[in-house]
């Protein structure tokens, strides 16, 4: 497949790449020149971008899960691309040791962004006050609930519990597993919904958190193992 090149310099370019395309960028230029070149390529593309997987490389990963991020809106509002990662392999996980307090509660909290290389497990529920940026993993032994954005890996139910969910106030896991039961890769069809995964007949299931409350039916007060 042909390679598309912004006509005023060579700091973005994209060539054909499995089955989606991989978008270069030079992260030196600054980012309006990188938003308006991407934003000319896609438009020479036409419909050939919908649906597509973009994958963004930016020379490291850190870079690279950056200006995916800056520019994934942008091309999924724009042209319908199926989603925009960051492209390579991630650095090797650093572990990130969650100390147990004495509490009575079935919840670990964590505040902070999990970061690319992090991975944060623990064998109660999870709640992240923060991101889980692409690269991050979270594994929980029970559910995950994250107040901000899931852009990484989730497992909840680790190592067997299919009943257990996967919350996130902004829903784009990377990997997402719930017991044994493995699920896709997840782009949002209208951004800025609340929503989560479970498990039904077999596969994992993504749906809004509000339109189809998971607790709605949960007796009143009572503790989840």
């Amino acid at each position: 497949m042909a390679v598309f090149f912004d006509k005023a310099k060579t700091a973005v370019k994209i060539k054909g790449y499995g089955d989606g395309f991989l978008l270069s960028v030079d992260p030196r230029a600054s980012e309006d020149h990188i938003l308006k070149a991407s934003i000319r390529i896609f438009r020479q593309l036409r419909n050939l971008a919908a649906g597509s997987l973009v994958q963004v490389d930016a020379g490291s990963w850190d870079s690279s899960s950056l200006w995916a991020e800056k520019l994934a809106s942008v091309l999924q509002d724009r042209f319908a691309v199926s989603g925009v990662l960051p492209h390579g392999e991630p650095p090797q996980r650093e572990e990130v040791e969650l100390v147990a307090m004495p509490t009575v509660s079935e919840t670990q909290v964590l505040t902070g962004r999990v970061r690319s290389g992090q991975r944060v497990s623990t064998e109660r529920h999870l709640v992240v006050l923060g991101d889980v940026n692409p690269g991050g993993e979270v594994v929980a032994g029970g559910d995950i609930y994250i107040m901000g954005s899931l852009r990484g890996t989730a497992i909840a139910g680790s190592p067997g519990d299919s009943s257990s969910i996967v919350m996130a106030m902004d829903f784009r896991p990377m990997q997402l597993q719930i017991g044994s039961h493995v699920g896709a890769a997840y782009t949002p069809k209208k951004p800025g919904r609340v929503e989560y995964a479970a498990v039904a007949d077999g596969q994992v299931v993504v749906a809004d958190y509000l339109n189809d409350n998971p607790f709605a039916k949960a007796p009143v007060l009572a503790w989840r193992a």
